[in-house]
């Protein structure tokens, strides 16, 4: 499933026009309590106008004004929360037919409103502040004597959203776990390198301690920059090695295979079949298989991997945006095995829009790799 974002805009636009009457129709209750039709001229549509202006803005701006202008218009959109604003619907449509006051109708209104900035409240703290989440998976081939942790993220979305603080308070949650491997598998730039150079975030990358290394396969948005060459120079600078479409051995103990990402092949970049990567590979050791999208898991399965990981799907950041995600993807979140082949597919470290994430949370992922006992 391929949505255009001309089509995002346009939903985006009309969600916004839903907005507005839903504003103009709170203020206008609230004007019957108390004089606010300044807040109307002066507040109310200068927000609706940077919402429905975003894309254009984005398009042709940059630096720290698009920064400033990005987050109060991502914030805006969170109003888009339309379940809320239905909600108000109904009881103003009770109150109609019921013959409520006005009073009764405006504090109705009121009440949704104040529920709708506590949930942005808690979503922009799920989305800030990632848990982190542990999966223990069985491996039959033999794996070191301890075993082997492998620490996780995803959909960082270095960009307008997310900046040095919440990458460094990520770095600082890795290094805590003390991880033998960290795989960072895709979109961690959202749609050019501004953010990642301007602020030197390749410090950041270089702060992460493994002992066995820091690895990282590209996601969709890791194209959008145009040339995703240049994002794995800055992270090969920072100690990160970068993985597309090839396999790498690591302390003679398993191999840690890298895919292209499923976006490429739209951009007339070739994706090489799985089974080609693993040519010349001893399969009787551990397989290990980053891959940015969970839409290849069969592939991974008939190839005898041991453990895929995955993000992409942000468990669809913001409900009920998880309900669409299960139906395009089938296994958009956590832990399942397709046989012998252990697949964790994670919500992201980051956040692409709105930086907040209701019904999901921002996490990074352990996972303990151990033989059977």
């Amino acid at each position: 499933m391929n949505i255009s974002f001309e089509y995002i805009q346009i939903i985006i636009a009309l969600a916004n026009l839903y907005i507005c009457i839903e504003g103009f129709l709170l203020l206008r209750s609230l004007s019957r309590v108390i004089f606010v039709k300044r807040i109307l001229l002066w507040v109310y549509w200068p927000a609706a106008f940077m919402g429905l202006s975003l894309y254009f803005y984005l398009c042709f701006s940059s630096g720290a004004l698009r920064t400033g202008f990005s987050m109060a218009s991502a914030y805006w959109g969170l109003f888009l929360l339309i379940p809320f604003f239905v909600l108000a619907d109904a009881l103003d449509l009770g109150g109609f037919l019921f013959r409520a006051s006005h009073i009764f109708r405006f504090f109705a209104r009121a009440s949704v409103l104040l529920l709708t900035l506590a949930t942005i409240g808690a979503g922009s703290f799920s989305a800030r502040y990632a848990k982190v989440t542990d999966y223990a998976v069985s491996v039959e081939k033999p794996l070191p004597q301890k075993g082997l942790k492998v620490i996780m993220l995803s959909d960082i979305h270095i960009g307008a959203m997310v900046h040095k603080k919440q990458l460094s308070r990520l770095v600082s949650k890795i290094n805590a776990l003390e991880g033998d491997i960290v795989l960072i598998a895709g979109d961690i730039i959202d749609r050019n390198l501004n953010a990642f150079r301007s602020e030197n975030l390749g410090e950041e990358f270089r702060a992460i301690k493994a002992s066995l290394g820091v690895f990282a396969v590209p996601g969709n948005h890791d194209f959008y920059m145009g040339n995703p060459a240049e994002l794995e120079k800055e992270l090969r600078a920072a100690g990160v090695k970068m993985l597309v479409d090839e396999a790498v051995l690591l302390n003679n103990a398993f191999y840690l295979i890298g895919r292209n990402d499923f976006s490429a092949v739209r951009r007339g970049i070739a994706r090489k079949p799985l089974k080609e990567l693993l040519e010349g590979l001893d399969t009787t050791l551990p397989l290990i298989l980053m891959d940015h999208q969970p839409v290849s898991m069969n592939e991974a399965a008939e190839a005898g991997i041991d453990l895929q990981v995955s993000g992409h799907t942000h468990r669809g950041q913001i409900w009920p945006g998880s309900i669409m995600t299960k139906r395009i993807y089938g296994h958009h979140y956590g832990l399942l095995y397709m046989g012998k082949t252990a697949i964790v597919v994670s919500s992201g470290s980051g956040t692409w829009g709105p930086p907040l994430r209701i019904g999901t949370r921002s996490e990074i992922v352990r996972i303990e790799l151990t033989n059977p006992r």
